[in-house]
């Protein structure tokens, strides 16, 4: 994930969000109650709500973290969050002792059941989206022992657009969205609460598909990139059942090379991600407490992957047939020029070609 030009470079439009709570319950209440967040999911663990834009996931932690989070919207549904923020005491002032505040639209704090420090920003709408709703999170903050130090490790990732500001105190990113870098320990406007390091991991609208992990913190930016043309998508997903989940895995991981990215076992359903490379192109494979009854294959469905370096390509057959899986006769005969055909334990067709693709 590195990119050297300011058109080329990844900029901040918050997609998700994955941060820590503590009051798990009452956070949920919270932000799908009071907020108007729309629920997407809850577990034992963690919920996610939806805060215009941005996929907002919390998950439970048996230590409190603190977070600066903003989140932007218009006029009109600020007005009414602001009256029922005001309702539920939840509103911080000032050090003039004012709720309402200005900073190019209007601003307003308020504090979470964790004690987090949120913000409302009014900004003119960068994406589309409903009329008097949440628009996006815009800021999240970023506590750290250097802020210069900090600034100078995202530069060649992430473009900024600001300037420095203060030795304890620096806006990064641009209009899409921002890092409010900050020195621990400084503390949150408005309030005298210090600002403390708690794990997050945000994904981002980006140039090209990565991930920046830092060394000594809790922070992990990973980028996605939007394919080209009409269907905006960013992860591809083809989804299978079976009834041997086990040996599917052995073949997929084991026999063939490919990277587990996850598994699941909830609601009745059994599941395993396989990668193709990588999470933006996977498979998934599902599996029920009851058997199924499962499609027939024909012998024209196939999964092809096409590798040119002669050498891995004879590696990946010679590992396969070792491990008891032989060529099998294709039946179209072009797979069969340059290529090999195997089926894996459900009878699906695997074709593995020396050939660059198209």
């Amino acid at each position: 994930m590195k990119a050297d030009k300011a058109e080329g470079m990844i900029h901040m439009k918050i997609l998700q969000l994955k941060v820590q709570c503590f009051h798990l319950e009452k956070m949920k209440e919270f932000y799908h109650g009071i907020l108007e967040m729309k629920l997407l999911m809850e577990r034992e663990n963690a919920f996610a709500v939806q805060a215009g834009s941005t996929k907002l996931i919390f998950e439970k932690n048996i230590n409190l973290p603190f977070y600066h989070i903003c989140f932007r919207t218009n006029d009109e549904h600020f007005d009414y969050m602001f009256e029922k923020l005001g309702h539920v005491s939840a509103l911080l002032a000032n050090e003039k002792g004012e709720y309402r505040m200005n900073w190019e639209g209007q601003q307003a704090y308020f504090t979470d059941p964790d004690g987090n420090i949120i913000e409302m920003l009014v900004r003119s709408p960068l994406h589309n989206g409903e009329k008097g709703r949440w628009q996006d999170v815009g800021e999240v903050g970023m506590p750290v022992s250097s802020v210069e130090d900090m600034q100078a490790e995202l530069k060649p990732y992430i473009y900024d657009q600001f300037m420095k500001e203060s030795e304890t105190f620096a806006f990064f990113g641009d209009r899409e969205g921002v890092l409010v870098i900050v020195k621990e320990g400084r503390p949150w406007y408005p309030t005298d609460r210090h600002a403390v390091i708690s794990s997050f991991k945000m994904v981002v609208e980006g140039k090209e598909n990565g991930t920046f992990k830092h060394p000594d913190f809790p922070y992990e930016i990973e980028t996605r990139k939007k394919w080209e043309g009409s269907m905006q998508a960013m992860q591809f997903r083809m989804a299978r059942p079976t009834n041997q989940l086990n040996k599917l895995q052995h073949f997929y991981i084991d026999c063939l090379g490919l990277k587990k990215l996850g598994d699941f076992n909830h609601g009745g359903y059994e599941g395993l991600m396989i990668g193709l490379p990588d999470k933006t192109y996977h498979l998934e494979f599902i599996q029920t407490e009851e058997k199924m009854e499962l499609p027939e294959p024909t012998k024209e469905h196939l999964l092809v992957f096409y590798m040119p370096d002669h050498h891995e390509w004879r590696t990946a057959v010679a590992r396969l047939n070792d491990m008891g899986y032989t060529k099998v006769l294709p039946e179209n005969p072009y797979w069969g020029r340059g290529g090999i055909t195997i089926e894996d334990p459900d009878g699906w067709r695997v074709v593995l070609m020396n050939t660059p693709g198209i």
